[in-house]
């Protein structure tokens, strides 16, 4: 695969972001939204045959041909995609890691983010027929929603969606019905994470109808101090009264995490700077770096920069080094093709790091 520039990746374009007066420092880092919806007259998923799976995907794919707005989407079959080029698709449009499982019929188009800065994917024969999802950096919910909607509403002029008068949209999964509109936020809690007041603050999450995990969901301890939290219910609530409890509940969340930095600083402030200046040690003069080391080092340098308790680092966006760090992802901008060992992707990591946010090395 070298010298493969895949068009949906923006290799070489760097998505600058304000900061927004909402999200403050690098807390809640990027914003997921995904509709499904299924086709009338045709079976769900998981009761189709192949050739029924391959009859819906066909007719999605005539659909989106003949859609003028939909000219910029490109269509993967994702039984076809290697395991690299899975890995950074998934990766970059925030796609769960069981849509690579090889099931005829399913398909993937997606959508850079080089021009309106949401990337978009529209995911066929997954769970439901049609998996509409959109990302996009930061604290986003109003903005990825209209790209999601404006997306339903082209398809909704080719394509019948199965709609119940009661239950509103209909589901494979009855946790999805009404509006199947789920909201998913990266949130990074550095300090929160590490505090005795963790349990109660998952305990609160979940209260308020939301689920918290792992950002990385094939691991169940936490990388990073990333999470992943969701709404859970999105039957008897409107699509406008899901987004604004989400947009407080993000609230809540940066205004937790803030709390505890201050109440970190004041009481453990020299711990908590030797914490800080140790990982910028290690990224300074480590050799190797796994990618979960990796990780959990750019956290505690992301936080030192964000309590403005560290010099010698370039302001960085970490959502955007978790991507750009990974395996495949080196082995895709440095043009390697063969075998490789896992030492010298992990050394070439390090180096990576290093050029990236040191203002000076060694």
């Amino acid at each position: 695969m070298a010298g493969d520039k895949f068009y949906f990746l923006e290799n070489k374009v760097e998505n600058k972001k304000s900061r927004d007066k909402d999200n403050p420092y690098e807390i809640i880092l990027n914003t997921k939204i995904m509709l499904s919806r299924n086709l009338t007259s045709y079976k769900y998923v998981d009761t189709s045959s192949g050739s029924e799976k391959n009859a819906i995907l066909n007719r999605v794919r005539k659909s989106i041909s003949d859609i003028k707005e939909f000219e910029d989407l490109h269509y993967h079959k994702i039984r076809n995609l290697n395991d690299i080029q899975k890995d950074l698709i998934f990766r970059e449009y925030m796609i769960d890691e069981d849509v690579a499982n090889k099931v005829q019929g399913r398909g993937l188009f997606i959508r850079p983010a080089l021009n309106t800065g949401v990337r978009t994917a529209i995911i066929v024969n997954h769970e439901d027929h049609i998996r509409i999802q959109c990302t996009s950096p930061g604290l986003n919910i109003k903005r990825v929603y209209k790209e999601v909607v404006g997306i339903e509403k082209c398809l909704e002029k080719k394509l019948s969606f199965a709609f119940d008068d009661k239950l509103g949209y209909l589901t494979a999964s009855p946790f999805n019905l009404g509006t199947a509109l789920r909201i998913t936020v990266v949130a990074h809690l550095p300090v929160l994470t590490i505090s005795p007041e963790i349990g109660d603050f998952v305990k609160k999450i979940n209260n308020i109808g939301c689920q918290i995990n792992s950002y990385f969901s094939v691991q169940p301890e936490i990388i990073g101090n990333l999470f992943k939290i969701s709404n859970r219910i999105t039957l008897g609530k409107g699509e406008k009264d899901i987004i604004k409890e989400m947009q407080a509940i993000c609230s809540g969340i940066i205004e937790d995490e803030l709390d505890a930095r201050m109440q970190l600083k004041k009481d453990d402030f020299i711990g908590i700077e030797d914490n800080i200046y140790r990982s910028f040690g290690l990224l300074k003069y480590a050799k190797i770096l796994s990618y979960e080391e990796a990780l959990e080092l750019l956290s505690i340098i992301r936080l030192g920069l964000d309590m403005n308790m560290i010099d010698g680092v370039y302001d960085f966006d970490y959502f955007e080094m978790i991507n750009k760090i990974t395996n495949s992802r080196i082995m895709l901008d440095m043009e390697i093709s063969g075998g490789i060992s896992n030492d010298r992707l992990d050394f070439l990591r390090a180096e990576i790091i290093r050029k990236k946010i040191l203002k000076e090395v060694d």
